[in-house]
């Protein structure tokens, strides 16, 4: 019998294992293929700051917290400038995102934490966003943080399910504002189960007698305010941004309401995303009202209650991007999961298999088939204001260049265009590039390339002396955003082998 259990214990080891592997593979494959989003052009623009200036100054209209800024940081001083950089972390907090899922075994069983990873490690979703360097993905961590140390709480009461829920809660208040919503929502799915176990009651599971003393939560507390504070503080060097923890409320507030951002979508929008890409994740909603019958999950019931509360005050709030979407789903895995486990304990488990595996296969395929051949497809919901491959028009010549001779990374360019990211990351390490606004151009205004909004062309080609290759680029999907490409002829001549110059050859013959 012993022999049996621990042959079982080592399988389940394995799968564990096996199940992480593959989300870090579908994780960090091709990494840096994609160009940076609008946002990671942000973020890394942000970063550049925090090298010039010696610190970051959080700003409380920017709407997420500064947490982010510094992991990216000391990716970027460690490693390097650079795309693989800048996106690798959030690979492994991804990638931990799953392994925190198997953490749950202990409250729903190995089987139904390996399907609720497994859904996870495979979801389009997690995986594209995964790849980004943006927020959304350490807020899906310390949720998940938040929720193990509650479910600990409730089940043994241990120090180390203190730590973990404090620091879980102060990790989501470091990252993004809607923390706010999430924290409501696990605190009103409370009463609301409780309520509900009147009329229905569940599988008994009592509150277990705590082990931590109040010394340990003086402790505990403490360090998290230390954390607050260090991190809004600007690591203590930038005092004046700390009231914009609170601050920052009424901007996020007038955005998500009054309906003039271009991001307002309407209420289904993340059932729309779900049907499309998040199969498991649909099911796991669907089953979530399974657990309105009696003897089920207390606990699942808990998790169900508050992730449907965060998915009611989110959709109703107008502003909407996809990304949020994965802050949404992680509980539906864990009832996907349980859905599976109790088809195959009394419906039959060759049919329970069938049906999780064509639903996994079906998301895994969507996945391959949007990070790996449409990441940048505009058709697609979720490539959402995401940089097109057109910018290679101009970043390809420029790495070839420079790699071949460092002096090109000193080559003078202007990019004038009403909105600078993600090019204004890209380009930094071209040291005399300017980006200058139509008060303020150069003179002269020729330089070895140029960037010029579109509207502006007729005004300024006319200033343009020198011989150039034309070209038009658009730079971001979702938006009109497109520039006139100017490559002077005789730098990147060896790019256009037999093409006329568009633009000069007409007045250099004259």
């Amino acid at each position: 019998m012993r022999a049996a259990v621990g042959t079982q214990n080592r399988a389940d080891t394995w799968i564990s294992v096996a199940i992480v592997a593959l989300a870090f593979a579908l994780r960090v494959a091709w990494l840096g293929w994609k160009p940076p989003h609008f946002d990671e052009g942000v973020n890394g623009w942000f970063l550049d700051e925090m090298t010039r200036t010696g610190r970051f100054a959080y700003d409380p209209t920017n709407f997420h917290g500064p947490l982010h800024f510094y992991v990216l940081f000391l990716s970027q001083t460690l490693f390097g400038r650079g795309l693989w950089e800048l996106r690798m972390p959030l690979v492994l907090v991804s990638t931990a995102c799953v392994a925190m899922l198997l953490a749950f075994r202990a409250h729903f069983g190995a089987r139904v934490c390996q399907i609720a990873a497994l859904a996870m490690a495979v979801s389009p979703g997690f995986i594209f966003y995964g790849r980004y360097a943006i927020h959304e993905t350490e807020l899906v961590f310390f949720l998940i943080l938040l929720a193990w140390g509650l479910a600990g709480l409730w089940r043994s009461g241990e120090r180390r399910h203190l730590w973990a829920a404090a620091l879980g809660a102060t990790g989501a208040v470091l990252t993004k504002e809607t923390y706010v919503v999430h924290l409501v929502a696990l605190a009103l799915a409370v009463p609301c189960v409780v309520l509900y176990e009147t009329m229905s009651a569940s599988a008994p599971l009592r509150i277990a007698m705590q082990r931590w003393t109040r010394r340990d939560a003086w402790n505990v507390g403490a360090v998290c305010a230390v954390l607050i504070v260090f991190f809004y503080s600007g690591g203590l060097l930038h005092w004046e941004s700390l009231p914009g923890l609170w601050l920052t409320f009424a901007p996020w507030l007038a955005t998500g309401m009054k309906g003039e951002t271009g991001h307002e979508k309407e209420w289904f929008y993340w059932l729309q995303l779900m049907g499309r890409y998040e199969w498991p994740a649909c099911v796991g909603l669907l089953a979530s009202f399974g657990l309105l019958m009696p003897r089920t999950s207390r606990m699942a019931r808990y998790f169900a209650a508050a992730g449907l509360g965060a998915l009611i005050v989110y959709s109703g709030i107008s502003y909407k991007t996809p990304w949020c979407v994965m802050s949404l789903m992680w509980p539906f895995y864990f009832t996907f999961g349980l859905a599976v486990v109790w088809m195959a304990q009394r419906v039959d488990r060759w049919v329970a298999g069938g049906v999780a595996a064509c639903l996994l296969a079906g998301s895994l395929g969507l996945a391959l088939d949007l990070n790996f051949r449409k990441p940048t497809d505009e058709r697609e919901p979720y490539v959402y204001v995401q940089t097109t491959n057109e910018v290679e028009k101009l970043l390809g010549p420029l790495r070839t260049l420079a790699s071949r001779d460092a002096r090109n990374y000193h080559l003078i360019g202007s990019v004038i265009l009403p909105d600078t990211h993600p090019l204004i990351w890209q380009l930094g390490d071209f040291t005399r590039v300017n980006f200058p606004t139509i008060d303020d151009l150069p003179e002269p205004l020729d330089a070895e390339f140029l960037l010029i909004d579109l509207p502006l062309v007729e005004q300024l080609e006319p200033k343009l002396r020198d011989i150039y290759f034309k070209d038009t680029m658009h730079i971001r999907g979702q938006s009109d955003q497109t520039a006139a490409l100017y490559l002077r002829a005789v730098t990147f001549a060896e790019f256009f082998p037999g093409r006329v110059p568009e633009l000069g050859m007409k007045e250099a013959a004259e």
